[in-house]
C-alpha cells in the first residue's frame, strides 16, 4: 500500500470515529507530532524504525502522551499508526484528513498564483466567483510569480483555470506551430 492509500485509510479511520467538530484539533495534533518529529531525529528513528518492537514503541509513546496533551482521539489513532508501521505516511494522512473534512463541510481551498499581489477586494472577487462555480466554500492560498506577467492561474482541487497572460501565449504557440 503506497502513502497516499495509507492516508486515506487512516483520514476515513479519523472521519468515522470522530465527531465532525473534532477533526479539525485532531488533525493539528497530528501536525504538532510531525513537526516534533521533523525536529527531533532520534524520535523519528524510535517510532519509525524498525529497529524497536511493538511493545518498546508503545511504552516509549506512552511515555510521551503526558508531555504531548493530545486528545484521546489523538492518542489513540497515532498509536495504531506508530504500531502499524506507517508513521512515514503521517503527511499524507494529515493531508487526506484535511481533504476529507473540506469534503464534508463543503469547503475547497484554492491555490492562486498571480504576477502581484492580491489585494483584498480581488481576493474577494476572485472567492465569490470561485463559490459560484464550485458550490463550495473557498479558502485562498495565493503566490506571486512575477513571469505570469498578467492575469492569474487557479487551481481549485484537479481542476486549473489559466487566465495568465502567458499561458496564453503558450497556447498561441502551440496553435501557431500546427
Amino acid at each position: 500500500m503506497n502513502k497516499n492509500q495509507t492516508g486515506k485509510k487512516y483520514s476515513r479511520a479519523l472521519m468515522s470515529s470522530a465527531e465532525i467538530s473534532e477533526v479539525p484539533a485532531v488533525v493539528e495534533e497530528f501536525k504538532a507530532f510531525s513537526q516534533l518529529l521533523e525536529s527531533n531525529r532520534q524520535l523519528k528513528r524510535l517510532f519509525a524504525g524498525q529497529i524497536f518492537s511493538e511493545e518498546e514503541k508503545s511504552k516509549a509513546f506512552s511515555s510521551l502522551l503526558p508531555l504531548l496533551k493530545f486528545s484521546a482521539k489523538t492518542e489513540k489513532l497515532l498509536k495504531i499508526i506508530i504500531i502499524e508501521g506507517h508513521l512515514s505516511a503521517l503527511k499524507e494522512i494529515i493531508a487526506a484528513a484535511v481533504t476529507a473534512y473540506n469534503d464534508n463541510q463543503k469547503k475547497e481551498t484554492a491555490y492562486v498564483i498571480a504576477p502581484v499581489i492580491l489585494d483584498d477586494s480581488h481576493t474577494e472577487r476572485l472567492k465569490a466567483a470561485l463559490k459560484d462555480l464550485t458550490e463550495r466554500e473557498i479558502d485562498i492560498k495565493s503566490e506571486v510569480d512575477p513571469s505570469l506577467l498578467g492575469g492569474f492561474i487557479v487551481k481549485v482541487g484537479s481542476t486549473i483555470y489559466d487566465s495568465s497572460i502567458k499561458g496564453q501565449l503558450r497556447l498561441l504557440r502551440a496553435e501557431l506551430t500546427r
